[in-house]
This record gives structure tokens, sequence and C-alpha cells, in this order.
């Protein structure tokens, strides 16, 4: 009887974590591609198209090296999962997407892909557009 309570609290997370990551994007699109777009945007996985802020996106562009950009993806998501501690986020994307994310916050940029609550607040301070979140349990 239990175990069927675990099961249907399970699925009722699974549930709830599909709604929170419904502003994921469908498709990440590369800095070199929005750079050269009149309106840059990006469509979520609830299918609505999200905007990207010129400015915030050519501050972006500005840490990365002009032979990345086609490899750095936007929006750069930022994911919580729960079993990181308390306070600590996680860089989804590959090493050169963690590489701009780093040098945007003045931090080495080797291939440290966690942040920090005030990093983190930092980031979507700046960069509202080109920030968004995950949840994995």
């Amino acid at each position: 009887m239990q175990e069927e309570g675990e099961s249907a609290d399970r699925l009722l997370w699974e549930v709830e974590l599909k709604k929170l990551n419904e502003s994921l994007p469908r498709e990440r699109r590369r800095v070199s591609e929005l750079l050269n777009e009149i309106s840059p945007a990006y469509k979520n996985l609830a299918g609505e198209t999200v905007h990207i802020n010129r400015e915030e996106l050519n501050e972006f562009a500005k840490a990365v090296p002009k032979e990345s950009s086609s490899l750095v993806r936007l929006p750069i998501v930022i994911v919580r999962e729960s079993a990181l501690k308390k306070g600590t986020y996680l860089i989804d994307g590959n090493e050169r997407e963690i590489e701009a994310v780093n040098r945007l916050l003045d931090r080495p940029p080797y291939n440290n892909k966690y942040l920090f609550r005030p990093e983190v607040l930092e980031l979507t301070r700046r960069f509202p557009s080109i920030i968004t979140f995950g949840f994995i349990l």
C-alpha cells in the first residue's frame, strides 16, 4: 500500500515539474544567428515565442569569443536539481556556454558549471531575457 502512495507522489511531482519546465526552450539558438536577426527570439516548450532583448544579447556576445559564437546557444539554462545543496545551481550547457557565463561573472573561464544563489541573481538581473530555469528531481 505504501508503494502505491509513493508512486502517486512521484507521479504528481513529475506532472508539476513538467509544468514548471514549460518555460525551457524547445530549441536553443546560436548567438551568431541571433545577432543577425532583427527580433531575436526562441520558442519554449509551451509553444510561446520568447523575445531576447537586443542590448542583453549584445552584452552577452561580448563574453563570447568570435570563433565560439556558433557554439554558444541561448537561452542559458540554469538548473535547480534537488540532489544539489540548497542555493547551488547548475549551468546546463556545453563548455563554451559555461565559459561565457563564467566570464560574465568575472570568474576564471574554466569549466566551472556550478553557480550559487548570488551569482544566479546577478545573471537574472543583468540578462533576464537570456536566462531560463529548469528543475530536476
